[in-house]
């Protein structure tokens, strides 16, 4: 580890960047997000259907508290002195309803990562304008849709199988690799083309660049995660301000270690 770089990012600095970032264009930064928005949305909305068929299933009402818990109660003491009889029990899911959700949530990353391309375009442009629509889908364009959809498969193999081994090296190779996809664009911007060999060293490039800099991007997961928590118990309200600022905080954190990297 470089401490030198180490200390030249300092997350309160990233955090004031994306503050600063977003007051300076609220409604456009809110805009760029609104795909993301909406889909979160439309997640939590199915995320509730799901459950509740799954909670309906198991005999608990959700609506009655003492039912819920006398039912809940009786399912874990069942669990407990049958172990074998648990996979009754699980929230199970059909093929085609497993499809749904990884085709949905490769099209929500897919949007998220077009939002962190324009976002790190305009940090490094104030002046320039957020054009919210071309900006959240230019990743569905012919010069970023099948390398980006490349890294996304290969990077959940990394983190789904560092996660079958412990969690710890699945975490690892998300903090690691969390920077391929602007690493690639930067390359792309370099080169003015893409090749295989070029998509897969944006991975030697992230891991270059996290060097020093996973426990930070870290304690940010783990800011988000609370958050995240607090905006689940809002039904996702706190998204249409959540989702904007994680956005700008994760394209000034990119900014910022790419900058002490020079």
């Amino acid at each position: 580890m470089n401490n030198a770089n180490y200390r030249k990012v300092s997350l309160l600095e990233v955090r004031k960047q994306a503050r600063q970032t977003f007051r300076k264009d609220i409604k456009g930064n809110i805009a760029l997000n609104i795909f993301p928005i909406i889909l979160r949305f439309i997640g939590m909305y199915f995320m509730v259907k799901i459950y509740t068929q799954w909670f309906a299933n198991l005999g608990i009402n959700i609506s009655n508290t003492q039912q819920a818990t006398e039912q809940l109660t009786k399912i874990m003491q069942k669990m407990s002195s049958s172990p074998e009889a648990a996979s009754k029990y699980v929230l199970t899911l059909t093929p085609a309803t497993s499809l749904a959700i990884y085709a949905f949530t490769l099209f929500f990353l897919m949007i998220c990562i077009g939002v962190s391309y324009t976002l790190v375009d305009y940090m490094r442009n104030p002046d320039s304008q957020i054009n919210a629509l071309k900006g959240s889908l230019q990743v569905f364009s012919s010069q970023y849709f099948f390398p980006v959809v490349m890294l996304l498969v290969i990077l959940g193999f990394f983190v789904e199988a560092g996660l079958a081994i412990y969690i710890i090296p699945g975490i690892w190779f998300m903090l690691m690799f969390s920077q391929i996809f602007l690493v690639f664009k930067d390359n792309l911007n370099n080169t003015g083309k893409w090749s295989l060999r070029s998509a897969f060293g944006s991975f030697s490039g992230s891991s270059r660049l996290m060097r020093g800099y996973k426990f930070s991007l870290l304690l940010l997961g783990i800011e988000f995660f609370f958050w995240e928590i607090l905006n689940l118990m809002t039904s996702e309200l706190l998204s249409i301000w959540l989702h904007p600022y994680e956005q700008l905080t994760l394209a000034a954190f990119y900014q910022k270690i790419t900058e002490s990297k020079e």
